[in-house]
């Protein structure tokens, strides 16, 4: 006679890993600007904390954060972005300010409404403010246009 019984035991199985940080909202940005290593970078505009600490975490030395253009030094940065530009006509008050922060070969990244209207509407003032190069890709979901500063130009007067 039996005086106790054995019973088979299930394997234990370690329950999933799930990441407990939600996923980075502004990587498809950072992947499209490239390496952000040696560059002196402003963020211009309300999202700018939140991009400073992935631009911080993705490795960039020098970030900093302005909420309007007003206080842009002259050659201050390399990289300047604006991850919500607002309205055209901000944009048109901004550029003369962010074009003098940004050095020779300085890039500018707008995230932009995807609209073609105001998609060529940007670019042309892009092209009237002396930038060159403007290149429109997708990033998360958001229309970015890049540009730079050319190298080489007319002299400018400070």
């Amino acid at each position: 006679m039996l005086t106790h019984a054995s019973a088979a035991r299930a394997p234990r199985r370690a329950p999933p890993t799930l990441s407990l940080k939600p996923p980075e909202p502004w990587a498809p940005l950072l992947d499209s600007l490239g390496g952000v290593d040696d560059e002196h970078i402003i963020v211009l505009g309300k999202d700018g904390p939140d991009l400073m600490c992935a631009l911080l975490r993705a490795g960039a030395p020098q970030v900093t954060h302005l909420c309007t253009h007003e206080r842009l030094e002259a050659d201050s940065a390399s990289l300047v972005i604006v991850p919500r530009p607002g309205a055209p006509d901000w944009l048109t008050g901004a550029l003369p300010s962010i074009r003098r922060a940004l050095g020779p070969n300085g890039r500018l990244a707008l995230c932009i409404d995807p609209l073609p209207s105001v998609q060529s509407r940007i670019r042309r003032l892009l092209t009237l403010h002396g930038f060159a190069g403007v290149r429109a890709s997708r990033a998360g979901g958001r229309q970015m246009l890049c540009t730079e500063v050319p190298a080489f130009g007319l002299a400018r007067c400070a």
